[in-house]
């Protein structure tokens, strides 16, 4: 699986971008009618963008193409064009595309107008340009006489593609108006400060920007679909318009807001963008039930190719799946899991050889959370973030007496961060190491410490300086240490599985160090970047485990609101296989486990909210499973860091917005 950019489709990106910001708009008096005609056609065609199809191009290079015209707010029919092309062919004449046979919504300069209107494609002449309130594109009517039927047509294939393109419309809008708005908020200033360091303004622009990447990689996702004919990429598309259209206005929406009264005079295009996701949202074709009912997270067959976005398994990970496939088939007994799991070869798969692993993609190992949902088993262990940071930080020594155990199950360790009073503020830390000797001595508390009562080790960041980065440290530790008291804490759904844990003139060599002393700060930053990971966690096929039972139902997957997690099911999906590429690649960015940790969250919370509302019986028992999952889902947007730190590091990391 590889869903990132190859050479040829970064650079048909560049390409398209040089093209769209050339006809594109920075200023209201650049905005049609003054757009030039035959300028806008003449560099469509002779950089080659509207032939690409007859090219050999792909329907990810169209949405990709879509996207750079939306960013530059340019007049540009590019969509309507292509939309036109797929429908009549190769062609000379400026043909464009009629979603109702009436109106031509992105039209500048057309003499033809074709259509799709039972089974059959239709042309007719362009009649007269009209007013819409999108004043960024031309829109055109169609001649009521001349109407000629051509050929048949693929309706459910047309209306999928013309999601996609809209879609990508909505999305490259919606990015370039998050991106001026930053721009703007980091120059306007109120109460001394510019505004963008205010934290309310932070966070309506990191929600915005997280659904925006979110829906496009959906988008992405479901064109590659799409255009390789896989078995789910007509409900794919619907799904990812319906989150493109939901991201791409609400982006506008929040630039409208950010840039204050301003935002809503000609003095500033925030309320052209917003009008172009209008109407691009109402241009949507309604995709069916039977479409947003359809199963989710369908593998695609096949061998990906050797370079660009491929979502299919390379032979590695094709030869790893089929492996594990044969394993599951016996069925084994859920048992001592871990151990069992361990055995078969599927733990640690992505960890080093030397460490006990098989130095496998860790492509693999998300390849293992989803074999095991999709198919009914539990979840592997949640180690992965401690198996890396000590892969990663720790010394030969230390893999070698630590990792073989952790990764086959029999020592169980904890992750001692969090405290009473520091929780998302781990810089604000107490639990104190102090050199005595060849020792450390411990003193501090820790608490909402996970399955610590069920380890026998602990992963523990402490302080052993000043410093509030630089002073912390990380010590790894037997439990049953003199001076170590764990302390079960029992949830408000009846789980045990956090407990406190305190720490008095506890004693640890100095080889207990991981890393070199004040090392601890990126040791943390590291590990819950992939502690962060919905894919490291088996999140993602729990998440499509339920959906799927809800749209199963006749009656409940009908319902909007399940159709709608259901989409946003997906968009994780798309953003965890982008995030799993990264770290492939080694180009992963840590702040992006910021992204997917806002959006495991809020996927989290939206499904087990409609789960609970179409469970009748739920809160006429004491407790269900539904009731449990749903409070669960409540404590997501705290646990490995809250929302909102997850938002300020969006803000201020990714959007480069001031801290103040």
């Amino acid at each position: 699986m590889r869903a990132s950019l190859g050479e040829i489709e970064t650079a048909l990106v560049s390409l398209a971008r040089s093209v769209a910001i050339d006809s594109g708009v920075s200023r209201i008096e650049e905005l049609p009618p003054h757009a030039d005609t035959d300028k806008a056609w003449s560099a469509l065609e002779s950089s080659g963008l509207l032939s690409l199809r007859n090219d050999g191009g792909s329907v990810l290079d169209l949405v990709l193409c879509a996207e750079q015209f939306a960013g530059a707010l340019s007049a540009s029919p590019f969509i309507g064009a292509v939309l036109g092309r797929e429908l009549v062919g190769p062609t000379s004449e400026r043909i464009v595309a009629s979603l109702d046979g009436h109106i031509a919504p992105d039209a500048l300069g057309a003499e033809k107008v074709t259509f799709v209107r039972a089974g059959h494609t239709h042309v007719t002449n362009s009649d007269s340009v009209i007013l819409t309130a999108d004043r960024s594109r031309v829109a055109m009517t169609t001649a009521s006489s001349d109407v000629t039927s051509i050929s048949a047509a693929d309706e459910a294939e047309f209306f999928a593609l013309t999601q996609l393109l809209l879609g990508a419309d909505l999305v490259g809008n919606g990015i370039a108006a998050i991106q001026d708005a930053v721009s703007y908020a980091c120059e306007r200033e109120q109460f001394g400060a510019p505004i963008g360091g205010f934290q309310a303004l932070q966070h309506l622009l990191a929600d915005a920007w997280v659904d925006l990447v979110a829906a496009r990689n959906a988008l992405r996702s479901a064109a590659w679909k799409l255009g390789n004919e896989t078995s789910d990429a007509h409900s794919a598309s619907a799904r990812a318009s319906l989150v493109a259209s939901e991201a791409g206005v609400r982006g506008c929406e929040t630039a409208t807001q950010v840039l204050g009264g301003i935002g809503h005079t000609w003095e500033q295009i925030a309320s052209v963008r917003l009008r172009r996701a209008l109407m691009s949202r109402a241009l949507l074709p309604t995709p069916s039930d039977e479409l947003l009912c359809a199963r989710i997270g369908v593998t695609p067959s096949g061998i990906a190719l050797e370079d660009g976005f491929d979502l299919r398994d390379d032979a590695v990970e094709a030869s790893f799946r089929a492996r594990l496939h044969t394993w599951l088939s016996t069925r084994p007994p859920t048992t001592d899991w871990h151990q069992r799991l361990a055995a078969a070869g599927f733990v640690g798969v992505s960890m080093p050889t030397e460490a006990g692993g098989f130095a496998l993609p860790v492509t693999c190992e998300a390849i293992v959370s989803e074999e095991l949902g999709d198919n009914g088993f539990p979840s592997p262990p949640a180690i992965a973030h401690l198996a890396h940071a000590l892969a990663e930080f720790g010394t030969t020594e230390q893999r070698k007496v630590h990792l073989t155990s952790m990764l086959n199950g029999s020592i169980r360790w904890c992750q001692g961060f969090s405290e009473p009073g520091a929780g998302s503020d781990l810089a604000s830390l107490r639990t104190r190491a102090n050199i005595d000797g060849d020792d450390f001595v411990i003193n501090g508390r820790k608490i909402w410490t996970s399955e610590a009562a069920q380890s026998e080790w602990i992963l523990l960041l402490c302080r052993t300086d000043e410093h509030p980065h630089r002073g912390l440290s990380v010590l790894l530790l037997p439990l049953n240490s003199s001076g170590i008291e764990v302390s079960t804490i029992v949830t408000a759904w009846g789980s045990e599985e956090f407990a406190e844990v305190s720490f008095t003139d506890v004693r640890a060599p100095k080889s207990a160090l991981l890393g070199v002393e004040g090392q601890g700060w990126e040791i943390a930053m590291s590990l819950l970047a992939v502690e962060r990971g919905p894919a490291d966690i088996g999140w993602i096929s729990k998440f499509r485990r339920t959906a799927s039972a809800l749209l199963g139902d006749p009656l409940i997957g009908a319902r909007p609101d399940v159709q709608h997690v259901a989409a946003w099911i997906e968009a994780l999906d798309a953003t965890v296989a982008v995030t799993l590429t990264d770290r492939r690649n080694g180009t992963f960015e840590p702040t992006s486990g910021s992204i997917d940790k806002l959006l495991m969250t809020k996927v989290d919370q939206l499904l087990h909210d409609v789960a609970l509302q179409s469970d009748s019986q739920a809160l006429f028992q004491e407790t269900t499973e539904t009731l449990e999952r749903y409070l669960w889902a409540r404590a997501a947007s705290v646990f490995g860091g809250t929302s909102q730190i997850q938002k300020n590091i969006v803000a201020q990391r990714i959007l480069g917005l001031p801290r103040i």
